[in-house]
């Protein structure tokens, strides 16, 4: 076999191990953030699913709760983001119906 039909073999195996070494990373990566309990900006808008400038307005107006160390960077607390996501839950249609007919049956007793 020759040089030049060595070469494209070679350069589709280390392409193969590139893309295997980049999708190894993406998962370090993803291990990494999972676990992590405090969040950049970058990284908790990337949770919150909102860019970077949406959060920087609600830590502006103190919409969102955040730590500011030493009046520099702000970071978050995932399990705050996550308190405040839930504090205004809409109920289903399921629930509504359901104390619907609680509220009818407590009024029917009553009567």
């Amino acid at each position: 076999m020759c040089k030049t039909e060595q070469k494209p073999n070679e350069t589709a195996l280390l392409r193969k191990v590139v893309d295997g070494l980049k999708q190894e990373l993406e998962r370090v990566k993803n291990v990494v953030y999972a676990s992590k309990e405090v969040l950049n900006l970058e990284e908790a808008a990337m949770f919150l699913g909102i860019s970077k400038s949406s959060l920087y307005k609600m830590t502006h107006n103190q919409v969102i709760p955040y730590f500011k160390p030493n009046n520099k960077m702000v970071y978050f607390e995932k399990s705050e983001l996550l308190k405040w996501l839930r504090q205004n839950p809409v109920a289903s249609q399921g629930q509504i119906s359901e104390e619907a007919h609680a509220i009818m049956r407590n009024l029917a007793k009553n009567d």
